[in-house]
């Protein structure tokens, strides 16, 4: 049964991954923010659940899918902010 979910695991895993490149490509991204701060928060959620058990392939998996979904989110946040609030963070970023 654990290759059962091992394989379940990856698929959901990597079926993130096409989105993540489309995202790249086009340097935005177009998911809804209802479905990147759920996933968001649901992998932040799990992985404390896979600290609890100390299961290092949980721990991988959704670490894995946190840099996915997080990628994301940056470019979903870079993209629609306004520009006075993006110039503002350019300025706090340079200034470092």
């Amino acid at each position: 049964m654990n290759e059962i979910g091992l394989i379940g695991s990856l698929l959901l895993t990597f079926c993130g991954l096409p989105e993540l490149l489309r995202t790249l490509k086009n340097r935005r991204c177009d998911i809804g923010w209802g479905f990147l701060l759920m996933w968001f928060f649901g992998e932040i959620f799990c992985l404390f659940y896979g600290l609890d058990l100390n299961e290092v392939p949980l721990l991988i998996n959704y670490s894995f899918n946190l840099i996915i979904v997080g990628t994301m989110l940056y470019f979903k946040v870079r993209g629609e902010l306004p520009e006075w609030l993006k110039e503002q963070f350019a300025k706090l970023w340079s200034s470092n």
